[in-house]
């Protein structure tokens, strides 16, 4: 199978096992044999638009996610695993944790570029 379908498969895995899922739960809830969602996982088929929306409800990923470019260099493709790991650890937060997320990043973020300033 082609990158895309490695790279799909891998996003979905991620996302799957950030929801703390496992195939069998995962394929329960789509109702797909979970032999099959593992090989999804591994890009072994040819994954249908159909059943790649039906996976990004169940795990709450917008489809494009699972088909986002990663980058061929190796600073990009360092900054896709990442960002996608940043991502998994804040999606089973709530939006109230988030929000804490989202205030500490921004202080850290504003404390940085005074440093930054100060050399």
């Amino acid at each position: 199978m082609s990158n895309l379908y490695l790279q799909v498969g891998k996003k979905i895995r991620l996302y799957r096992k950030a929801r703390k899922l496992t195939q069998e739960e995962l394929g329960e809830h789509l109702q797909i044999d979970q032999s099959y969602l593992g090989r999804i996982e591994r890009g072994e088929v040819n994954i249908t638009l159909d059943t790649l929306y039906k996976i990004s409800s169940a795990l709450q990923v917008h489809p494009a996610r699972f088909l986002e470019d990663e980058k061929d260099s190796r600073i990009g493709h360092v900054r896709s695993e990442i960002l996608d790991n940043i991502d998994s650890l804040i999606l089973p937060l709530t939006n109230d944790e988030l929000l804490v997320v989202q205030r500490l990043l921004k202080e850290a973020l504003s404390l940085r570029l005074i440093i930054q300033k100060r050399t």
